[in-house]
């Protein structure tokens, strides 16, 4: 039997570009899950049977768009949630590396949620949602 090769946590990083040239990417401290998730949009044909047209018919889809989301959540790790914070407030888009083992895909996003809660007797958490802003593409 041959054993699959697997990932550590370490190797699945969401990491924000500084807007800098060359730009610089890094990953904010205090994360402890992150997400990426892909989305096809699609239109739907009901495509019937021409033999037995009272017999069920099958859907055709055609893929319209693509999207891309990150998430993330952790403790706020107070030298870096200002970088999270500034961005949000900012409503700009900035360049994303998602990285997982060798593989890296880039490209645009914009903070669309930041939220921060608190428990009393445990540390500061916050999440983030990234929705993607034109392609987010294999490097």
């Amino acid at each position: 039997m041959t054993q699959a090769s697997t990932l550590k946590f370490s190797q699945f990083l969401i990491k924000l570009g500084n807007g800098a040239a060359p730009e610089v990417f890094s990953a904010p401290c205090g994360l402890n899950s992150r997400g990426f998730s892909r989305t096809a949009a699609t239109n739907d044909t009901n495509v019937p049977d021409c033999d037995n047209p009272d017999a069920p018919s099958w859907l055709e889809r055609d893929v319209v768009s693509l999207s891309g989301q990150m998430t993330g959540s952790g403790v706020v790790a107070d030298e870096d949630f200002d970088i999270w914070n500034s961005w949000f407030e900012s409503g700009v888009s900035k360049t994303v590396h998602v990285t997982l083992g060798t593989r890296t895909w880039q490209g645009k996003a914009i903070l669309s949620k930041l939220d921060i809660t608190a428990q009393r007797g445990q540390r500061v958490t916050f999440s983030a949602t990234l929705d993607s802003d034109g392609e987010i593409a294999l490097q």
